[in-house]
């Protein structure tokens, strides 16, 4: 029994059996692992997240949920060869999903936000919104499995949230070792957009810990806009022409009272393109792209591009709904490559530190 962390005793006639528990056979399990390791994606969306990991050779997606259709229509295009499980996480036992390694999970993050958190009076309390207690089945499945890496990424609130410290608190007691930081994407690791995200990355060996770069981005937005085209930019100018002069006045108004409203339009100058939204193709804010003509909206290989990853769809909306509550794919692929790394036992110190926080061994 010395290889398990946790052991069960069972008294009866004739003596006392003594066996792992589930969980410390698990953790075995876990720490046994070699790669490519096994990702399961949890909240999958449009696999923004995922593609960070299918790309690398230390990984293999083999599964992922996702309760949207159109989103996990993209999911399931990108990756033919892995189980979709298309429904609610509440309703799914952990049993039901392969085995995997890893986890990687976006807990949807709107009644986390600050605009969500407004919109439904939830300030306070995110917890209690519609979307507020995924985390709690999250950690569900995790106990279950407990798999040798678990990935999370949301807003940069919820690290401090009841909700983020009750996830790090958990992870720490059943024996995860936690790293966590706030991505500063524009100015820290070479990215156009700077969509400032939440990470934690808790595993069952010591010692990961996400490096920055510190490289601020180098480039500029032209190089993700298409060369100018008179009748392809005319065209999409046009299309929208209404909306933008309907925007200016909106802005306009709001200008008068003191309120600050505008909307970014890109030239190609710029070394930081802002946040491209999920509701981008309603037309109801920036970025929009300078031409002659007037504004255009970006199209969706330039969305693409800026994003680092591509939507798995043709469908503008649906696609621009994917990139817009993805994750930056090339910046989540740097860490993917650390964590691969790591888990490989390079690079990285490979310790091993998964008993309970006590140092005993627990009986049940």
């Amino acid at each position: 029994m010395k290889d398990y962390t946790e052991v069960r005793l069972m008294g009866g006639n004739g003596g006392i059996v003594v066996t792992p528990s589930i969980r410390a056979f698990h953790i075995r399990r876990a720490l046994a692992a070699k790669p490519p390791f096994r990702v399961m994606e949890f909240f999958a969306g449009g696999g923004t997240l995922s593609d960070a990991f299918s790309g690398n050779p230390s990984f293999r997606m083999i599964g992922g949920m996702e309760i949207e259709p159109d989103f996990a229509d993209c999911w399931e295009f990108k990756h033919p060869d892995a189980l979709l499980v298309q429904g609610d996480i509440r309703l799914v036992n952990p049993y039901e999903l392969p085995a995997y390694d890893v986890l990687v999970a976006g807990i949807p993050c709107m009644d986390h936000s600050l605009l969500g958190r407004a919109k439904k009076s939830l300030a306070g309390c995110p917890e209690t919104g519609g979307t507020g207690d995924l985390f709690i089945h999250v950690l569900s499945h995790i106990h279950h499995r407990m798999p040798l890496a678990c990935v999370f990424e949301n807003v940069p609130s919820f690290g401090d949230s009841l909700a983020g410290r009750t996830i790090k608190a958990n992870l720490r007691e059943i024996g995860y070792c936690v790293a966590e930081t706030i991505l500063q994407p524009n100015s820290e690791w070479n990215e156009p957009s700077d969509r400032r995200r939440w990470v934690c990355v808790a595993t069952l060996k010591s010692g990961f810990e996400i490096a920055s770069p510190h490289q601020a981005f180098s480039g500029c937005a032209g190089q993700f806009l298409d060369a100018p085209d008179a009748d392809r930019d005319r065209a999409d100018a046009d299309r929208i022409a209404g909306t933008i002069a309907g925007l200016r006045l909106h802005n306009a108004r709001h200008a008068a009272m003191g309120h600050g409203f505008a909307f970014a339009v890109l030239n190609g100058t710029e070394t930081k393109i802002p946040t491209i939204p999920r509701s981008y193709h309603k037309i109801n804010t920036g970025p929009f792209v300078e031409t002659p003509y007037g504004p255009r909206l970006l199209r969706q290989h330039e969305i693409e591009g800026i994003q680092g990853s591509r939507a798995g769809c043709g469908h503008y909306s649906t696609a621009v709904q994917v990139l817009g509550q993805g994750v930056q794919t090339r910046l989540f692929s740097r860490i993917a490559g650390q964590l691969g790394e790591f888990l490989a036992g390079r690079g990285l110190p490979r310790a091993i530190d998964h008993a309970p926080r006590t140092g005993q061994l627990m009986l049940f």
